[in-house]
């Protein structure tokens, strides 16, 4: 692939350390820049899309982040996963008989050309390329949960991991994979687990190890892949 890699967060804090490794050595690196999108689907989409307008063609976006693990995934916190594809979980219809998600209704989100088939709550990130982030890293991969609200109640988690068997939930990431998708962007995903989604309880969160450990797993793979 050509370009450089499109680093994006959602915050600062979890993006302080590589914006602190990769200023000074950007050109090296590979590394076109670190962008902090914001909180949530909209400012991540709306970031991305700005910078890919901007900065056309870049090799990789690569998403780096915390985000909550399902308890049923046996992911400790701390640790770190990697996306094998995002999954938007709250694009759909609720209704008497279950859940209807946006192919059940029957409108794709992206729709087919030439390139891909059509695209609904499901985007499968590049199998050889998630395979070869997990080798560098040694990290976990695996289906994850993008909503809009964060879970904060187990019930309503073990509802979510039964409908989807995704391993780890955030906030941006099926937006940053959406557009990816639209723009023909390869995209990888690294999310530390700060926390299980369990009842809130933020005593038991580890949001600055969390962060730091994904930044660590994204420097690897920048080095490995640049």
């Amino acid at each position: 692939m050509s370009g450089a890699v499109l680093v994006i967060a959602a915050t600062r804090g979890e993006a302080q350390l590589l914006q602190e490794r990769l200023d000074n050595t950007a050109k090296v690196a590979g590394v076109a820049s670190v962008v902090i999108t914001g909180m949530g689907a909209v400012n991540t989409a709306h970031a991305l899309t700005r910078e890919l307008v901007l900065r056309p063609h870049p090799r990789l976006v690569l998403q780096v982040g915390i985000g909550g693990a399902f308890v049923q995934a046996d992911l400790p916190v701390g640790g770190v996963a990697i996306a094998t594809e995002e999954v938007y979980g709250d694009v759909g219809v609720i209704t008497p008989d279950g859940w209807l998600s946006a192919e059940g209704i029957g409108i794709p989100l992206v729709a087919a050309n030439e390139q891909r088939p059509a695209l609904f709550n499901h985007f499968l990130l590049d199998a050889a390329l998630v395979a070869r982030a997990a080798a560098i890293c040694g990290t976990r991969t695996g289906r994850f949960l993008t909503l809009a609200q964060a879970t904060g109640v187990r019930a309503l988690a073990d509802t979510l991991y039964e409908r989807f068997g995704a391993i780890c939930e955030s906030m941006e990431g099926a937006a940053a994979a959406h557009i990816c998708a639209l723009y023909g962007v390869p995209f990888l995903e690294i999310r530390g687990v700060s926390n299980l989604v369990e009842d809130r309880d933020r005593s038991k969160w580890r949001i600055r190890e969390a962060a730091l450990a994904a930044q660590e797993a994204a420097l690897k793979v920048i080095e490995h892949l640049s």
